[in-house]
């Protein structure tokens, strides 16, 4: 069809939730199917972080792509929550060690906007969200600094869109009640259908 619309998804476990869903329970992408008449391309895994995106996922973008969503950089923090358990001598090393942390993958997010800007198609990116940490009693130490490396890093996603001119889906608006999670850091049935709808919205924008 001349006019169809074709939605690739890249990303990580915030689009490639499908394990995290009960049985009879929908996908991030099997909703987006079940709202729309798109052709849909998932490429996210679950678990990948920038740098999977950049040798892994950008190459299968199918050329007939005319809307992209990029959701990711999550797992690049995850990788690193190690860091918010050390003890520090002073404020002004952690407050560092968050920055040369947040500076590095904001340098491979740059380098996945500038590919994906080779591709004629519409960009949206997502911001992460907070997630339900404090439903895990390990992960409930770390919310409140967790939610300031959290806050630095998509300050990157708003510079980064403000540079190029892209669209920025704010997750945390969407993901707002203890029920959009199907486990401290992934989307449930729920969620995905806020998020799933909030997407094709964006879509249907053309």
């Amino acid at each position: 069809m001349k006019n169809q619309k074709a939605l690739t998804l890249l990303g990580d476990s915030i689009i490639d939730n499908k394990f995290y869903v009960k049985n009879g329970e929908y996908s991030v992408t099997e909703h987006i199917k079940n709202v729309s008449s798109f052709q849909v391309k998932m490429i996210a895994v679950d678990g990948d972080t920038t740098k999977e995106v950049l040798s892994n996922q950008i190459e299968k973008i199918p050329n007939s792509s005319t809307h992209i969503v990029l959701s990711v950089g999550g797992n690049d923090l995850l990788q690193n929550l190690d860091m918010l358990f050390l003890e520090s001598e002073s404020m002004l090393s952690s407050l560092e060690a968050s920055f040369d942390l947040v500076a590095s993958i904001h340098e491979k997010y740059e380098t996945i906007i500038e590919n994906l800007l080779q591709h004629n198609t519409k960009i949206l990116l997502c911001t992460v969200y907070e997630g339900d940490l404090e439903s895990d009693l390990s992960l409930a130490r770390v919310n409140k600094a967790g939610q300031s490396l959290l806050k630095m890093f998509n300050d990157t996603i708003y510079f980064l869109s403000n540079k190029y001119n892209l669209n920025v889906l704010e997750l945390r608006n969407i993901f707002t009640e203890k029920t959009d999670y199907a486990n401290p850091i992934e989307p449930s049935h729920i969620g995905g259908e806020k998020l799933a709808n909030q997407i094709v919205e964006w879509v249907n924008l053309d």
